[in-house]
């Protein structure tokens, strides 16, 4: 049965739901904004593969609870145990979370079993207990069956109970629009836990940096064939290097932009780059919009499963 508190695209309710009990989503802590703006081993914070894969280098320290739909998603390995973060995910319902599905199948695993994997919500500090986390295992493990080379690199996880929306550092993302040609905001926010320096440790504390939104050729032309950038990617990035971008531990993560009612609403997945803030090349991210119909499908499939 589909949980009765649901949270609300931009463009309109995608499931029925009653406005009494329906749960405003890109709020942060109730408040709308109008700012526009890892090699796998023991131990916390293993890497996703080489730089290029997982994908923030500088940027600043976020306040406590300031993007409460980022989820940590911990990965309990079957050959090396309790990885912790792995990559990063964001809530988008209260019993739903996305990510990339390079972070689940790699050159290094496929690990799709959800009893591996753990998400964490409500975090900021993860080397710290702050009694505001909920730790909630993964019921559903769901990749995209388009998913290679980058291609289709989103997935979703199944939370095996909702996640309590009445915690103030809880909430979900808003889907964008049903359209895949509305505009995006020239810049936008990305948000994670991934490493400082390339060879530095992943953060302690969830860091943010504001980015440009650039049009698909730009990534295009400088990845060249190699990874064909397509209508499903979303291109962002300083082209200098010096504000810092993705790095290893941040895939998976939100491109979160300020829509004109002041919520904030998920733009891209966080997929991969040339490596952490290499100058000349910003990120690429995996386009919401473009993929909103594989979402809610799977998300329609999976809840009449359950009635």
């Amino acid at each position: 049965m589909l949980h009765a508190v649901l949270c609300l695209s931009l463009a309109a309710a995608v499931f029925p739901v009653s406005p009494s009990t329906a749960e405003e989503c890109g709020l942060k802590n109730g408040v709308i904004g109008f700012r526009q703006p890892r090699s796998s081993g023991r131990g916390g914070g293993g890497s996703e593969g080489s730089s290029s894969k997982s994908r923030l280098v500088n940027g600043k320290e976020t306040q406590k609870g300031a993007w409460p739909w980022q989820v940590s998603l911990q990965l309990l390995h079957p050959a090396f145990g309790f990885v912790g973060h792995w990559c990063a995910g964001v809530l988008i319902q209260p019993t739903w979370v996305l990510t990339a599905a390079h972070c689940i199948k790699n050159e290094q695993f496929s690990l799709p079993l959800a009893a591996l994997w753990t998400a964490v919500l409500g975090d900021w500090n993860k080397d710290v207990e702050e009694h505001t986390e909920e730790r909630i295992p993964i019921d559903e493990v769901i990749i995209h069956d388009m998913f290679h080379n980058y291609q289709n690199d989103i997935a979703l996880m199944k939370l095996s109970r909702p996640t309590n929306i009445t915690n103030t550092n809880v909430r979900c993302l808003c889907l964008p629009p049903t359209t895949n040609d509305t505009p995006i905001p020239k810049v936008c926010v990305t948000t994670g836990w991934g490493k400082i320096k390339p060879n530095g440790p992943l953060s302690s504390k969830l860091r943010q940096i504001k980015v440009p939104v650039h049009n698909t050729s730009v990534c295009r032309d400088k990845y060249g064939p190699a990874v064909p950038i397509n209508e499903g990617h979303l291109c962002a990035g300083r082209m200098d290097g010096k504000g810092g971008g993705p790095c290893v531990g941040d895939s998976g993560g939100p491109l979160q932009c300020s829509g004109p009612n002041g919520r904030w609403f998920l733009a891209g997945l966080t997929s991969f780059g040339s490596g952490c803030a290499k100058p000349g090349y910003p990120d690429v991210y995996t386009k919401l919009s473009f993929h909103l119909p594989w979402i809610l499908k799977q998300i329609t499939f999976y809840t009449d499963q359950r009635k």
